[in-house]
């Protein structure tokens, strides 16, 4: 089976322990992931709120320094565009079809020069997550009541030129409508539940996941506990989430984006090998193949290809 995951912590946390992708004590490396026969993963670079602007942005440097390295030494392939990612399905084209994409989880590191997105562009960057608690340049996350500023406008329309998708989990509700309000682009949710199945505003309202889906985006399924139910929490928890976007029509927008190494998970599983006990328990409540590949890869890898 090939996995494709839309948001890890990994990058960020090799980084702080030094510990590297090829074994180490996180939710991800590749010893973990080799239980797939493809593994691709969007890998997030996290703005810390405890450092100012110009220490995120500076540690965006640093972080993808030491990612890359590792990315080298694993044999890992970085794509920048949906045509590269499409390129390495050939059979004969590359060895190693483990691919990794780089995202920005948290715009603060930003300030308020619009010229960094262009620097980070240059620098791999494709998705960002445009904010992640509080309130930053950019505008409001899902514990505030703030919208996008008049600068997270500009940010959400220069990523649409420059072609950085912009991700609306930890989003405000009134960033999520100032979004939808001034780009028809499709967007994303990388690691976000669904508010029906637990209140948490964290989570997508029914009317988000729909406009996702309407334009053409797609939603990762996160295995954040706390995102998921009260504790105790376990996989059969997660899948509520799954089954839920199912009925709203999901069938083509739903993903996985685990935050993994950014979060507690469910309490039956230990990391990303896990994932595949997730498919076994869909598989035992009727979900096909197809449908599984779907969430596993295909949905993903379809986007991604068609809109970088």
């Amino acid at each position: 089976m090939h996995y494709t995951d839309l948001h890890c912590d990994t990058a960020y946390e090799i980084y702080k322990t030094r510990s590297g992708l090829k074994k180490n004590n996180h939710h991800i490396d590749m010893a973990k992931a080799g239980k797939y026969d493809r593994y691709s993963q969007i890998f997030a670079v996290w703005s810390d709120n405890d450092k100012t602007d110009d220490e995120n942005y500076e540690d965006f440097f640093k972080v993808r320094s030491y990612f890359i390295e590792n990315l080298a030494e694993n044999g890992i392939i970085l794509c920048r565009t949906g045509g590269e990612y499409k390129d390495f399905e050939k059979p004969d084209e590359n060895k190693n079809k483990n691919r990794a994409f780089l995202a920005v989880e948290g715009g603060k590191l930003l300030s308020d020069d619009i010229s960094r997105l262009e620097v980070l562009y240059e620098n791999d960057v494709r998705f960002l997550t445009l904010v992640w608690n509080g309130v930053c340049e950019i505008g409001g996350a899902f514990n505030s009541e703030d919208g996008l500023t008049e600068f997270g406008r500009q940010v959400v329309k220069r990523a649409n030129e420059l072609g950085i998708i912009i991700d609306l989990s930890h989003s405000s509700d009134k960033t999520v409508a100032d979004v939808f309000e001034i780009t028809d682009k499709p967007v994303i949710a990388t690691h976000s539940n669904s508010r029906s199945v637990f209140n948490h505003k964290r989570n997508l309202t029914d009317g988000q996941f729909l406009e996702i889906k309407k334009r053409g985006g797609i939603v990762g399924i996160s295995l954040c506990a706390a995102h998921i139910a009260d504790e105790p929490v376990f996989i059969k928890d997660a899948i509520k989430h799954i089954d839920y976007y199912m009925s709203l029509g999901g069938e083509n927008a739903v993903c996985f984006g685990c935050d993994f190494d950014g979060a507690d998970i469910p309490e039956d599983m230990e990391n990303v090998a896990d994932v595949e006990k997730i498919c076994a328990e869909l598989k035992k409540i009727g979900y096909g193949d197809i449908l599984i590949e779907k969430i596993m890869y295909r949905n993903a890898d379809e986007f991604i290809a068609g809109n970088l």
